[in-house]
């Protein structure tokens, strides 16, 4: 099965993870974690071999590509573990990173209430929103719900309101339980800019200091435009939330090693 193809989104879960080019990925408890959580909201059960699956991924490519290993964020793994139980793995260089960008808006799709904001099956509006982004000259699609945004095709929106309270999507609105977020909050929240919980809507990312893009792939990027319109043109957050990312992944300890628990 390809990413997100079924049209069914009970019928698989998946995550995104960094992947050093060896047997680690990044932040891999985290991940293993949401992964149960959405897949209990998903009726489904995670196998019980998944690192021996990685395992025998991560073997097969550092054979057919000798791979160098590196902490820095080079390569992904999707990790989508099927109804059937199969697992299917896949691995991407990443395309840019903590980088000025374009977005567009499109219109969100749209799942049942304990579907939306879970990492599930029917991605393929994600994947196609990608695409019209790329043939319009953007870099990301940011879906819009209600006159607000609540999620992006490969990150999150995180938005700067003028009074220095950083916002994200609440999962009643639709907006996708982020690790990166994770990784961030206790930084920025340390830093005394608070994270809340929210409803992006047009009136707050208006007056936004800055729109930011997050995510395992993109890292923080500093969203310069939204559907050609300029935005706010603040960039200390997008330059505080790479340099907390940064720090994150040059810890060794951040990285598991599927390995260990074989």
């Amino acid at each position: 099965m390809s990413e997100g193809d079924s049209g069914n989104p009970r019928d698989a879960v998946f995550t995104t993870a960094l992947w050093n080019g060896a047997f680690a990925l990044a932040d891999w408890e985290l991940h293993v974690q949401r992964l149960t959580e959405h897949a209990k909201r998903l009726r489904l059960e995670l196998p019980s071999n998944l690192s021996q699956k990685l395992l025998d991924f991560f073997e097969h490519e550092n054979l057919k590509n000798e791979l160098t290993p590196s902490f820095e964020p080079t390569w992904l793994v999707r990790v989508e573990c099927l109804r059937t139980g199969e697992v299917s793995i896949e691995s991407r260089e990443l395309a840019f990173r903590n980088e000025d960008i374009d977005a567009i808006t499109l219109p969100a799709p749209r799942w049942s209430s304990k579907v939306n904001g879970t990492k599930h099956g029917d991605w393929k509006p994600y994947r196609d929103a990608c695409e019209v982004a790329e043939k319009r000259g953007a870099d990301l699609a940011f879906f819009v719900h209600d006159y607000a945004l609540v999620d992006a095709d490969r990150a999150m929106p995180l938005v700067l309101d003028d009074d220095g309270t950083a916002w994200v999507a609440a999962q009643a609105e639709g907006g996708v339980a982020s690790i990166t977020l994770m990784i961030l909050t206790k930084g920025l929240e340390a830093a005394g800019i608070p994270v809340q919980f929210g409803r992006l809507n047009e009136r707050l990312v208006a007056r936004a200091a800055e729109v930011i893009a997050i995510g395992s792939g993109i890292g923080a990027c500093h969203v310069l435009s939204l559907d050609d319109e300029m935005l706010g043109e603040g960039v200390a957050l997008t330059k505080q939330c790479q340099s907390i990312l940064e720090a994150h992944y040059q810890n060794e300890t951040t990285w598991f090693d599927v390995r260990s628990e074989l």
